[in-house]
């Protein structure tokens, strides 16, 4: 006799639990930001991006918004620190440090740094800017994992860009820009920065926008560099 029971599926009772635990630490929250960390967490592969990164590590999450990718890499890591611009998504997130301003008031290095889906709101003339204070963050042999969208993808990206463009008009994002670069081209920049091992993956199988991975190795330290400080935050003047 059959079992009527359904087969054990590892990767939906993953999904299901971080629902669990994304509901127990947003509860609190005002609707409308429980609202947009389920939208953020339905529409976009977190649980793939956090797969990439690596165990034990120190981990800077850059535009880290309401903190819902903070909140499901938490226990993977050693230690979070989210900073974000917009002060309506900083609020209190047990397990996770919360820093309100732009990167720049971080200091120190990590093993890990995220940007996830904040690219885009930033226009291509200050990218280089970014990247570059990225560099100065990373310990050597770090990790810069980058989420985009694949502007190559026409159809999945006009959905996006419709999307964006409520976002924006609702209020819920910062910044303007719509800034998108090639794979191949921004492969090309993470180069230009001193980054080897670029991996450009596409990860949006099953969902309806044409999410892109980037995953870059920072060199190792050279014979003789300095050791560099502790992560810490200096607050805005």
């Amino acid at each position: 006799m059959s079992s009527r029971h359904h087969p054990y599926n590892p990767d939906v009772n993953r999904f299901m639990r971080a629902f669990i635990v994304l509901y127990r630490t947003f509860r609190s929250f005002p609707p409308r930001a429980r609202l947009h960390t389920l939208i953020r967490f339905l529409t976009c592969p977190l649980l793939r991006v956090v797969d990439r990164v690596p165990r034990g590590a120190t981990l800077l999450d850059i535009g880290a918004g309401h903190g819902v990718f903070a909140v499901l890499v938490r226990d993977r890591v050693a230690r979070v620190v989210a900073v974000e611009p917009d002060l309506r998504k900083v609020l209190p997130v047990a397990g996770c440090r919360f820093v309100a301003g732009y990167d720049d008031v971080i200091r120190g290095s990590f093993d890990v740094i995220t940007i996830i889906d904040v690219l885009y709101k930033i226009p291509t003339t200050e990218w280089d800017a970014l990247l570059a204070r990225i560099t100065a963050r990373l310990k050597p042999g770090g990790t810069l994992i980058i989420k985009e969208m694949d502007p190559t993808e026409h159809v999945k990206n006009g959905w996006n860009r419709l999307q964006e463009r409520l976002a924006s008009l609702l209020g819920l994002t910062l910044g303007e820009s719509f800034s998108y670069e090639s794979p191949a081209d921004f492969t090309t920049r993470l180069r230009r920065h001193g980054f080897e091992a670029v991996d450009a993956q596409r990860i949006d199988a099953w969902y309806p926008h044409p999410h892109l991975l980037y995953a870059a190795s920072f060199p190792t330290k050279s014979p003789g560099a300095p050791e560099r400080a502790p992560c810490t935050a200096r607050p805005r003047s």
